[in-house]
């Protein structure tokens, strides 16, 4: 396999990032491949595409390497393409394609790991293009919350029901200080490629959304933690698809009745 082959040839890898694309602008696709290859750490990048039609990319003299798909596999299902195929590496990031990485961070993020042995998984403070802050840190989800955040999230006046998504995208507790997050986002997760492989990578079963949520869930019951590191910061050009397109919706609907059948159903 000329993966393996490339690999035979190069000093272990530090960390291997994967992006999904479908249909994404060049520019977008552009701005995380450069963001995430520039680091002082060995480094190689998979991108594995699920278009309609394959990508002409620029990768000559780049640590990175282009699978076409043929078709849309999904999100989880398409990482772990890159997952099942990787060489060997301390650390794997699983990584949008609509995130743009500050110079540093994979740096950071590997040192944090190396200190603290019983996290499996870390995830930067995720900013908006206008360096706002996106709450993206969630606790386990429930029917209740996850119908609030859909139908309710920009409209919510009365005072309980705002204290209660407050709670689900852990407010209460804060984005300034390192704590664990039973729910990381999917858009940027850390991992010990190690325990990654462990717990097979995503399931497979879950097209799109809450594959991320099934994720962290499958580290913690290995005995890692999923922690939240603010002091680095990636900016994420989040468009809430699920809120915007119906199809997209009733992904996001059939997605979490998936995961509610795994894990257990729970109102509130």
């Amino acid at each position: 396999m000329e993966i393996l082959r490339l690999a035979s040839r190069e000093a272990p890898l530090d960390c291997i990032a994967s992006v999904v694309l479908y249909k994404n602008p060049p520019e977008m696709i552009e701005n995380v491949i450069s963001s995430f290859l520039d680091s002082k750490l060995n480094v190689r990048l998979y991108i594995v595409d699920n278009s309609p039609t394959p990508l002409s990319l620029s990768l000559e003299n780049r640590p990175a390497f282009y699978h076409y798909a043929g078709q849309n596999l999904g999100y989880g299902k398409a990482h772990n393409w890159s997952i099942q195929r990787c060489e060997p590496a301390k650390y794997f990031l699983i990584l949008n394609p609509d995130v743009i990485i500050s110079k540093g961070v994979i740096e950071e993020l590997s040192q944090y790991l190396d200190r603290n042995p019983e996290v499996g998984m870390v995830c930067p403070r995720v900013l908006n293009k206008d360096n706002t802050l996106q709450y993206l840190n969630k606790r386990q989800p429930n029917l209740m919350d996850l119908f609030l955040r859909r139908f309710y999230v920009s409209k919510i006046t009365v005072d309980a029901l705002k204290r209660r998504l407050d709670h689900y995208e852990m407010r209460d507790v804060g984005y300034q200080d390192i704590h664990e997050v039973p729910f990381m986002t999917g858009a940027f997760m850390f991992c010990r490629t190690h325990v990654l492989k462990k717990v097979g990578g995503f399931d497979p079963r879950f097209f799109m959304y809450f594959e991320d949520a099934d994720l962290s869930r499958k580290f913690q019951n290995e005995g890692y933690k999923t922690v939240y590191y603010p002091y680095v910061n990636i900016t994420h050009l989040w468009q809430r698809e699920s809120q915007k397109r119906l199809t997209m919706a009733f992904i996001f609907m059939i997605s979490g009745m998936k995961y509610f059948q795994k894990w257990g159903w729970k109102l509130y």
